[in-house]
């Protein structure tokens, strides 16, 4: 490889001099001019030797700030080095905080350093992997060790983040049907978050099919009931019931339906969104040095023997889901809750329900399954009343 290059020429190890203007020019090769002298007038190019450390750093750092970026392939292929030679330099690079490195495994790349930078790579955490063998805690151990989470998080914030996001890495891996997964961790402003996205048959439109609902809205509907999965010989169904109701904020976008979970504003919004990617994105958010505790959240819907018997139903999901006047839609909503042994029916926002709809509910259902205990909240006088006059 010839490089142009100015250095102190009578450092004679680290290149070697052509003459190829004549015998005219020989005193440009002489050791004692002036090193300026020479960086003006030398009319040669100097084939530099590799082998010495010092040099090849220089040329990296010269390629990277003339591109910006730049991956060992490139230094390998324009030095003619080993990649285990580039590998080692880049290492020590790092160590000087003269470069920083991005990304992971194939798409890892380098950029010039800088303190701002520095930290946002370091609390940053972004991987495609292929599904299949995929172990959910060997890539958050991953994660972790990158980011440094165990300092960057409470004890408690740290035991959440690892607790959620296997539980929803290892959703992806068994019910997706997708060949990758993209994931993304940050630490960034106080909030911890991450992203798990798949390119698979969508976790809506699975729901469906497994329970032979009518559309998406019913399977938003049975899948916040909890202990609904569409594999129950691997999986419970707590995994996103618990994760939906420990993060500050929760969101899950898949055939074209956005559901989103604000904890912090006790709210639950769903909506239509348009030209969604096929698949499933999952969103999840939660202050880095939350108080939060899931042993408080898991007692909380579970009995003496760590048994998972309570569930809250949102009645009121989204408009489209009808009036709550008829038996049909007490069932609809009913369906799949005799796994619970306690059941909170929450009737927020709802203006009204019909004599049909509350006497399906807490008559009819409540004879056929005396042992399970139901509450109503949030209700409104005349939902109440409807209510009532069912018991």
């Amino acid at each position: 490889m010839r490089f142009p290059i100015f250095s102190d020429p009578t450092a004679t190890n680290s290149y070697q001099c052509g003459n190829p203007r004549g015998d005219d020019h020989k005193d440009l090769a002489a050791p004692n001019k002036p090193y300026n002298y020479y960086k003006k007038n030398l009319p040669i190019s100097l084939t530099i030797d590799y082998t010495d450390s010092m040099e090849t750093k220089k040329v990296i750092l010269q390629l990277l700030k003339k591109k910006g970026r730049i991956k060992a392939s490139e230094i390998q292929a324009e030095l003619k080095i080993t990649r285990q030679t580039v590998a080692q330099h880049f290492r020590e690079l790092i160590e000087a905080k003269k470069v920083l490195k991005i990304g992971t495994t194939r798409n890892v790349s380098y950029i010039p350093y800088s303190v701002p930078k520095a930290a946002l790579i370091q609390n940053h955490f972004s991987s495609t992997r292929i599904i299949k063998n995929l172990s959910e805690h060997k890539v958050f151990d991953e994660a972790d060790l990158k980011m440094r989470l165990r300092k960057e998080l409470s004890a408690n914030a740290y035991n959440i983040a690892n607790y959620t996001f296997t539980e929803m890495l290892n959703n992806a891996i068994d019910h997706s049907q997708s060949l990758k997964v993209e994931l993304e961790l940050i630490c960034s402003k106080g909030i911890f978050e991450f992203k798990v996205i798949d390119h698979g048959i969508g976790i809506f439109e699975k729901i469906k099919k497994k329970f032979k609902l009518n559309d998406h809205y019913e399977s938003v509907e049975h899948l916040l009931k909890g202990k609904q999965t569409t594999d129950s010989k691997r999986h419970s169904g707590e995994g996103i019931f618990f994760t939906s109701k420990i993060a500050d904020t929760f969101n899950i976008e898949s055939s074209n339906l956005i559901l989103e979970i604000d904890n912090t504003k006790k709210d639950i919004f769903l909506a239509e969104k348009k030209n969604s990617q096929k698949g499933t994105t999952i969103l999840f958010k939660l202050k880095q040095r939350s108080r939060k505790n899931l042993k408080d959240l898991f007692d909380q819907y579970s009995n003496e023997n760590y048994e998972f018997d309570k569930t809250k139903v949102i009645v009121s999901i989204a408009k489209k889901q009808g009036n709550y006047v008829s038996r049909s839609e007490a069932k609809r909503i009913l369906f799949g809750l005799d796994k619970f042994k306690r059941i909170t029916f929450d009737f927020k926002n709802v203006k009204g329900i019909g004599q049909g709809f509350a006497d399906e509910i807490f008559r009819v259902y409540h004879k056929a399954h005396p042992t399970i205990q139901m509450e109503a909240i949030n209700t409104i006088p005349a939902v109440q009343l409807m209510i009532q006059r069912a018991q």
